[in-house]
């Protein structure tokens, strides 16, 4: 299967696709992503609405990853990058080399010959119709991952958000971004629409693993939506100068629809569009070694593209008080990780926190480039978490340090959605997922010594309630 064989043959390029004013390019980086890139190419493929045009970049796979994309795109929609090269350059690479699609190209854009060769007639009608009768076309770049698979009607229902936000007169949606679900557990909600907290904590307003029920289908205005599926307008792409060179990997999404929200673009959730997702850098499937000379831990990743994108995004009156907020809550989770016997990830956000503040050029030549938000800060407010509303998460995730949870994939900061454990098959991917069942009783049983320490205090304060109120000890029994 091919983008010429499957896509260019369901649509005729003279026949007009279902909404087809939006002229839509898909972009696909994959990067070690053999495992899932088979349904990935077969989502962006079996679209119901087609996408227009497609380009992929592979950067540097070092398995079949760049051979499967290019027999399903053609060897001349692919690109092969640096290993080190990150998604946001990735994806602007590709868009470099995406050509802008006009009526020329797509004759279903213009108005119709008055020639009917069926009836072999001339149609007086037809001269009626504007030159463009579908209005002045906008392109979209659609993006996605290679561990993302879109469901069929995926792409149809995005398109259908923003065609019905232009019908009454709201022409500033400037992204739409689907509702993700898990890789395996496909019932399983990740994300309908991300904020981030002034603490860096990547926010979903989700429960753990929340099953999707409908609760939360309804479109809306976000801060953001990952990328993994983001629909975004071309033009605005460009005008902003696409995404932040310094944010590699991790919170390129938040960081980009801030921008748009704060030059006075909306963002909105479509919950209908679904798209499954297995996340595979941040539950450490695969190595992420696009920043920095080595390997790196994707809890120390995102946490520095956390910082960086409250630094350079935050305005400037409320500044000191995130960054006071940023330092505190580091230490603080630190200390809870070196509690609950997790030295690994309490080095990655040391090492995440200053390796953003020891370059604070970069911090200062982010927030020039930003400059001024267009809107007030009122607008904004809404689309972050309320107060206080990180705190239950914290204290969970503080709880499960200290009964020693220390699976890479449940660990925030290295999961993305607060562990989001899912189930699946067996064979190699068993190597990355954990059977819920008796989870918790058997991480207990594997690092007993928190649980040992809070019972033997739990044990000492009955003993010693007498002395709780007064009292003292003395002698043999001291």
């Amino acid at each position: 299967m091919s983008v010429h064989s499957h896509t260019a043959a369901r649509q005729d390029s003279a026949a007009a696709p279902e909404f087809p004013r939006h002229v839509v390019t898909a972009v696909l980086v994959s990067h070690d992503g053999a495992r899932w890139l088979p349904d990935a190419l077969a989502g962006l493929l079996g679209q119901e609405r087609p996408v227009q045009s497609v380009m992929a970049a592979d950067t540097g796979s070092a398995d079949d990853s760049a051979r499967l994309v290019t027999e399903a795109l053609g060897d001349d929609r692919v690109l092969h990058l640096a290993r080190r090269t990150g998604f946001g350059q990735a994806v602007e690479e590709c868009h470099r080399g995406a050509p802008h699609l006009t009526p020329d190209d797509l004759p279903y854009l213009k108005r119709p010959s008055g020639w009917d060769p069926v009836t072999r007639s001339w149609r007086d009608d037809a001269y009626d119709l504007p030159e463009l009768p579908y209005g002045e076309p906008v392109e979209w770049l659609w993006l996605l991952h290679d561990d993302c698979a879109p469901e069929p009607e995926a792409l149809a229902e995005l398109l259908r958000v923003v065609e019905n936000e232009y019908e009454l007169g709201r022409e500033d949606v400037a992204v739409v971004g689907p509702k993700l679900r898990g890789w395996y557990d496909r019932r399983q909600l990740l994300e309908v629409g991300v904020s981030i907290a002034n603490s860096g904590r990547r926010w979903t307003g989700l429960d753990r693993r929340e099953q999707d029920q409908g609760q939360h289908d309804h479109v809306r205005p976000v801060l953001s939506v990952s990328t993994a599926g983001m629909l975004v307008r071309r033009d605005v792409f460009e005008q902003l100068g696409g995404f932040d060179r310094h944010l590699p990997l991790m919170r390129d999404d938040v960081d980009l629809c801030w921008r748009l929200n704060a030059a006075g673009y909306r963002v909105l959730v479509a919950p209908e569009a679904v798209v499954r997702h297995a996340e595979a850098a941040s539950r450490e499937r695969r190595t992420v070694d696009c920043v920095g000379r080595t390997a790196a831990s994707p809890h120390k990743v995102d946490k520095a593209g956390a910082v960086h994108t409250l630094l350079v995004n935050t305005r400037s009156a409320a500044l000191p008080w995130v960054l006071l907020r940023v330092v505190l809550g580091t230490l603080l989770r630190t200390l809870a990780y070196l509690v609950g016997k997790a030295p690994g990830q309490a080095v990655d956000e040391i090492r995440g926190l200053m390796g953003v503040l020891l370059r604070p050029e970069r911090i200062l030549a982010g927030r020039r480039d930003r400059g001024s938000p267009q809107v007030d800060k009122g607008e904004l407010r809404p689309l972050f978490p309320p107060p206080g509303a990180t705190v239950r998460v914290t204290v969970e995730q503080v709880a499960s340090n200290l009964v020693g949870r220390s699976d890479p994939e449940a660990a925030s900061g290295a999961g993305r959605h607060g562990s989001a454990i899912e189930s699946g098959p067996g064979g190699d991917d068993a190597d990355f997922l954990e059977i819920e069942q008796f989870a918790r009783i058997k991480r207990i049983a594997r690092r007993p010594g928190p649980v040992l320490f809070l019972t033997l205090l739990l044990v000492s304060l009955v003993a010693c309630r007498q002395l709780l109120g007064g009292g003292a000890l003395a002698g043999g029994a001291l």
